[in-house]
């Protein structure tokens, strides 16, 4: 083990690096290695976990999804909670020994291994809920010390692009190949036995600990130095107990810390739309395996091959980015929200013709629509992203700060908020149209609550994030606008001597007068 004065002089080990080279590809595919568990993870729980639970696991399914939908809840907490304690673990002696990012990873990797008891039948329903909630407890601690890692490896911004689209490309990898190898589990060993579902859900697990282990290795952070610690890591400032009045104390600041950012209006427009396509996509991966079984009267082994046909999107993603660029966010929004809406009405265009058309024609327009619906599904999911890495630059010429990590917290916690409250109003909702996935066939009117939830939630969501998206005003324009008059401040230029369309810009994005900026 290194000693304690070379680690915090972060000069070797999981700290700065020398980067005269660049991020090597080797070094780009272990940060991204880490995206495995975090797109692949959601695509199991959300495609299998409530049909294993109510097939083989005595649940019926109000009882699943309210333990999904719960344990969404407490993970929402639990990001801002995360956040704050991965961002000053420096300030500690273990986190200055092993890097407050890497420490939270080396902690995270063998403990994901407690998620193979989520797929083991006849275990108390008791024991299910708490280790369900341990499980999307330890993916927020994975989101928290592992976004950062990218803006902490590189300030290069072609550097960063490229682990991007590294961690995209395999986590959007992950996400499709799982259903595609369920769809062969659930083949060879039939969908009324457990043992297909066991393992593709036991070998992922092993897979994410092996992938997030991979990523522990290879990367590196900020030193505390770096990261403004440097009076910690000299052993000038130790922290010591608060006791229970100053942890009062510091809780209520990082609260409103986190509110302070709703003040930014492009930042609310951004949250309603980010937040609708995450439930809605939320929502269409619970139900679309009943939707596919119960509506189509297909098999669950179809349904995860057509999941599979988000394979589509992996050679699109480059083009994504061009788009943006070319087209604009709002543009190409509305694009992605009608490409979206033609999707939804492909699919119940299938589900009216399921006994009209001839088996093979009708797998034909099936296969159609799932192509059609992933790939624009993915460039929904892709947009708010890309809009997020604007908006501290927003808040920047209001508070005068850099604050991406907090933003980030604040939009994890209402999505998980908002997927636990989905989750739950799903499960609601099917249990009182008489929805049962132990049997073989459901009744008309479970059928119908099906197809509305899936097709109906997704089409509203759409139609609302379209007219909202109408309304941003960001775009590389702006931003740079934004960014230069934030450099003629910083240089002690006047606040008074704005050019008038900037100050229209300003106040456009943020809502607020100019005059309240800068302060």
């Amino acid at each position: 083990m290194r000693n304690q004065k070379e680690l915090q002089s972060g000069q070797s080990g999981k700290f700065s690096r020398s980067h005269s080279g660049g991020i090597s590809m080797r070094s780009a595919l272990g940060f991204g290695a880490g995206d495995f568990f975090g797109g692949g993870q959601l695509a199991l729980v959300t495609t299998y976990l409530a049909l294993f639970w109510t097939r083989f696991c005595g649940m019926n399914i109000s009882a699943a999804q309210g333990i999904i939908g719960a344990s969404a809840m407490i993970s929402a907490v639990s990001a801002l909670l995360f956040g704050v304690l991965d961002d000053n673990l420096y300030r500690y002696e273990v986190g200055r020994r092993f890097g407050r990012r890497h420490l939270m990873l080396m902690i995270i990797a063998p403990s994901l291994l407690v998620g193979v008891l989520l797929w083991i039948p006849g275990l108390p329903m008791l024991l299910y809920a708490c280790v369900y909630v341990l499980w999307v407890m330890l993916a927020q601690a994975f989101q928290a010390c592992y976004n950062p890692l990218a803006g902490e490896m590189t300030k290069d911004f072609s550097q960063r692009t490229k682990l991007s689209t590294t961690r995209m490309f395999i986590s959007t990898a992950a996400a499709t190949f799982i259903p595609l190898a369920g769809s062969w589990a659930l083949s060879c060993y039939g969908e009324t036995k457990a043992i297909g579902y066991m393992a593709v859900a036991i070998i992922s697990t092993v897979m994410f600990a092996c992938a997030v282990g991979i990523t522990w290795k290879t990367t590196w952070e900020m030193t505390p130095r770096q990261a403004g610690f440097e009076a910690y890591a000299d052993g000038m400032v130790r922290e010591g107990r608060l006791g229970a009045r100053g942890w009062i104390r510091r809780l209520i600041r990082v609260l409103r810390e986190y509110g302070t950012t709703l003040r930014i209006r492009e930042f609310r427009k951004h949250l309603v739309i980010f937040l609708l396509v995450q439930t809605a996509s939320d929502v269409f991966g619970q139900t679309f395996l009943f939707f596919v079984l119960y509506d189509w009267n297909r098999t669950a082994a179809f349904a995860s091959l057509l999941l599979g046909c988000a394979v589509v999107s992996l050679p699109l993603m480059p083009l994504f980015g061009k788009a943006v660029v070319k087209l604009g966010v709002r543009r190409l929004y509305a694009l992605a929200f009608v490409g979206m809406l033609l999707g939804v009405a492909w699919l119940a265009l299938a589900w009216v013709l399921v006994d009209a058309l001839p088996g093979s024609v009708w797998v034909v327009l099936a296969v159609a629509a799932s192509l059609w619906f992933f790939a624009f599904k993915s460039l929904v999911g892709y947009l708010p992203w890309t809009v997020l890495v604007f908006i501290p630059d927003i808040d920047q010429i209001v508070t005068r700060r850099y604050r991406s990590a907090t933003f980030s917290s604040v939009q994890s916690c209402l999505r998980q908020f908002g997927s636990g409250v989905v989750t739950i109003g799903v499960g609601l909702v099917l249990g009182a149209v008489g929805f049962d996935s132990s049997l073989p066939r459901q009744s008309h009117e479970a059928s119908l609550g099906v197809a509305a939830v899936m097709l109906g939630f997704y089409a509203v969501a759409m139609i609302i994030s379209w007219l909202v998206s109408s309304r941003l005003v960001i775009n590389q324009e702006t931003d740079l606008a934004v960014l230069h008059e934030i450099e003629r401040l910083r240089s002690g230029k006047d606040k008074a001597d704005v050019d008038e369309s900037v100050r229209h810009t300003v106040e456009r994005l943020t809502g607020l007068s100019y005059d309240e900026c800068w302060q």
